[in-house]
């Protein structure tokens, strides 16, 4: 957990925090989170799907013979829009350090520890994921939770030059939170009203600000693999679709002044409510602000690597790529296998 969660550390405590912020319009907030949001939720299936695989097609029965099972760890990363993330950071007064910009997108830390048992009789195989991060740092609080799990049958077993090669179908379910730790005392966003008045949304005490995310999909893969001598190279193929969402939320004590008349405004009036909806404010109360985008649809991924076969031990490197958004993975596994 902690090699896991150090890059995430290291990266939020490199993160520059200001006293003072400027004035944004909350116009170009809400569009900057929506571009934001649709990248998070874009590439959080894709994350979801690191561990459980394995370089093995199908890893054997447990009946009959031997016994077939393994449990072990999986750890790394894979990447998002760095230009989204930036600009979110900007308007609550962060900035991006430069060598996140050497990943090629911003790196979306995870882990999971897994263990896959064979089938009976048939040759099919099951396995299992869990992972929780919970962090509680000075500069910033996180949450990570990924559980899933996936059934493999295998359809060709090696023969010399013919790989093994397996179908399977499976289900995760993430998410997630980030709550940086702020040192300034108030922001000002403004907005024009429909009649032409000049509005300031003020966040008049130190802001809690955080943001979250979720998905849920169902992942079909297709694996072929060699054993050759100790080493096990593999390269699969995988799709899945499901609901993902992403928000963000200010919790503060929260004012809305209108600068034209000179006058407070009501939160709590429907009219203001459907105003600021308009501008992309889902929730607005005096202690805070929120909203929230949901995605669905399909990604696509290739993924490969080898496996180091040990007596009793599999050391295993993945690589991974998102087709329709040009974002790639990498994680490190170890495990107890026979």
């Amino acid at each position: 957990m902690k090699k896991v969660s150090f890059l995430l550390i290291i990266f939020l405590m490199s993160v520059p925090v200001f006293s003072q912020i400027p004035e944004i319009p909350l116009d170009e907030l809400t569009k900057t989170f929506d571009d934001f949001a649709s990248n998070l939720a874009g590439s959080i299936p894709f994350n979801s799907t690191m561990g459980l695989n394995w370089a093995d097609a199908h890893i054997g029965n447990i009946i009959p013979g031997p016994p077939k099972f393994g449990v072990g760890f999986a750890l790394g990363f894979t990447t998002m829009d760095n230009e989204s993330f930036t600009k979110l950071l900007n308007s609550f007064n962060f900035s991006m350090p430069s060598f996140v910009s050497g990943f090629g997108g911003f790196p979306i830390p995870g882990y999971v520890v897994e263990a896959r048992m064979g089938g009976f009789v048939a040759p099919f195989d099951i396995g299992f994921k869990f992972g929780l991060m919970p962090i509680n740092a000075d500069t910033v609080k996180m949450d990570y939770l990924l559980v899933g799990g996936d059934f493999r049958f295998r359809l060709i077993e090696q023969k010399v030059a013919i790989p093994s090669f397996s179908l399977g179908v499976g289900f995760n379910y993430m998410k997630g939170g980030l709550e940086p730790i702020v040192n300034f005392d108030s922001i000002n966003y403004t907005l024009e009203n429909p009649a032409g008045d000049d509005w300031e949304l003020q966040v008049t005490t130190k802001p809690d600000i955080y943001i979250d995310w979720s998905t849920a999909t169902l992942d079909f893969k297709a694996q072929a693999s060699w054993t050759i001598l100790s080493i096990i190279p593999y390269i699969g193929f995988g799709a899945n679709t499901g609901w993902s969402k992403a928000g963000y939320g200010v919790n503060s004590q929260v004012e809305i002044y209108d600068a034209t008349n000179n006058k407070e405004i009501k939160i709590e009036d429907d009219e203001t409510k459907e105003i600021l909806k308009a501008f992309g404010i889902d929730d607005i109360r005096e202690t805070g602000f929120s909203s929230e985008k949901g995605l669905s649809g399909w990604s696509f991924r290739v993924y490969g690597g080898f496996a180091v076969k040990l007596p009793f031990v599999r050391l295993e490197f993945t690589g991974l790529y998102s087709f329709l958004d040009n974002k790639y993975g990498v994680t490190f596994g170890a495990r107890f296998q026979l």
